[in-house]
């Protein structure tokens, strides 16, 4: 994970900016309340975790999961700069080893990982498994067949694969799915899109 502990000094100057509006309608997507429990994951540098922690209060948690040591440590000062230490807990793990003991969550929020996660499809799966039927899970990625130079330079630099059709996993097993594209911006370097779908029950 050394690129990302050297992205995350660049990560939220970039992209913070970029992906707010994106991060605040996943938020909207999953129909937070109070007393849920929601899986972030990759939690990054912790741009989501505001607009998850505060529809969950009281009694809820947001369990934020990356395995980049850079990121985490970004996402601590963020979670003690915003007063979310109630809410928020955060742990170092791989998205194909996600924290068992916690499961089931009633949210799954995956915002910018299945485009990069090595064995996506696997990974998708572990996440899958730890959200309670019934749940409800959010992905927003970038999606682009052909990518121009643009989704090139965002392949490179997230060290991602856009072209990967990451919302079929979830269109297979969900209820209700939902996909539709978010508005565009050309430093996306492809489509931005949300889908949510419902675990059966």
């Amino acid at each position: 994970m050394g690129w990302y502990d050297l992205f995350s000094h660049f990560y939220d100057g970039s992209l913070e900016p970029l992906y707010a509006d994106a991060r605040r309608e996943a938020a909207a997507a999953l129909r937070l309340q109070p007393g849920q429990r929601v899986l972030d994951l990759p939690v990054g540098t912790g741009q989501s975790l505001g607009v998850l922690a505060s529809p969950v209060k009281p009694g809820g948690r947001v369990v934020g999961v990356d395995l980049s040591a850079g990121m985490l440590k970004k996402a601590r000062a963020r979670v003690e700069a915003e007063a979310l230490g109630d809410v928020v807990e955060l742990v170092q793990a791989s998205v194909h080893e996600p924290p068992d003991d916690q499961a089931p969550f009633d949210r799954l929020h995956v915002f910018l990982g299945l485009t990069a996660f090595p064995d996506w499809e696997a990974a998708f799966e572990r996440l899958w498994a730890q959200l309670a039927p019934g749940g409800r899970a959010v992905v927003v990625d970038v999606h682009a067949e052909k990518p121009g130079f643009q989704g090139h330079m965002v392949n490179l630099v997230a060290r991602a694969d856009i072209r990967r059709r990451a919302w079929e996993p979830l269109e297979r097993v969900a209820e209700g799915f939902e996909r539709r594209a978010l508005p565009e911006k050309k430093e996306y370097g492809g489509e931005l899109w949300l889908a949510t779908g419902v675990k059966p029950a």
